[in-house]
């Protein structure tokens, strides 16, 4: 069997002092990268160890040789040339590969598992996927994903707190990792192009 590290930007700022919720959720946040990414592969051939880190700095500064990088590009498709170039990633390009625009796009790309995940907090019938903010809208483009996100939480979905509703708000550390670990690796693989070249990456380093 053949271990591919993948370094991918999405934890909390190590410089900071984090509370056992947030080291919990960075390390479920690992485990829903790993269980999304390998289920891409079988078993018995090639094991991807998803690995997070805080800033594009960071996942560069872990980099070992033959591992990939996973990184927001924060931006459209286009921009990937001069974010390469302005990160100082030429020489190791072919390793790079971009969530775009970020890792929140990914999952409006899929309004079923938010519909999912969230279910038991759901107070409209109508469909995430009928929401104005992605419908027809192919997720690359969507301007602040993040944003969005939690816009589409907040219009959908309340929690109880002391006995109160409330609209349900996006935390990125608290939510993704049950968000990510669902998605559909293969519609993911469609939809963008850096999840296919990824996969192909991991084809090619695992021959």
């Amino acid at each position: 069997m053949v271990t591919i590290k993948v370094f991918f930007e999405g934890e909390a700022d190590p410089r900071s002092n984090l509370n056992a919720d947030t080291f919990d959720n960075t390390n479920r946040l690992r485990e829903g990268f790993n269980k999304l990414l390998n289920s891409g592969f079988e078993d018995e051939r090639v094991r991807i160890q998803a690995e997070p880190a805080y800033s594009i700095t960071n996942v560069v500064k872990l980099r070992e040789p033959n591992s990939l990088l996973l990184i927001d590009l924060d931006d459209s498709k286009d921009k990937r040339k001069e974010r390469i170039e302005n990160n100082n990633l030429f020489e190791i390009q072919d390793f790079v590969f971009f969530m775009i625009q970020t890792m929140e796009s990914w999952i409006l790309s899929q309004p079923e598992v938010i519909e999912e995940v969230f279910k038991k907090d759901k107070y409209k019938d109508d469909l995430v996927k009928d929401d104005n903010q992605i419908q027809n809208k192919h997720p690359e483009t969507i301007l602040n994903p993040e944003f969005v996100l939690d816009k589409i939480l907040q219009r959908y979905f309340v929690v109880k707190k002391r006995d109160r509703k409330k609209k349900l708000k996006y935390g990125k550390l608290k939510h993704s990792p049950d968000l990510i670990e669902k998605l559909d690796l293969q519609k993911l693989r469609i939809t963008f192009e850096d999840v296919e070249s990824l996969i192909q990456k991991i084809n090619e380093l695992s021959i």
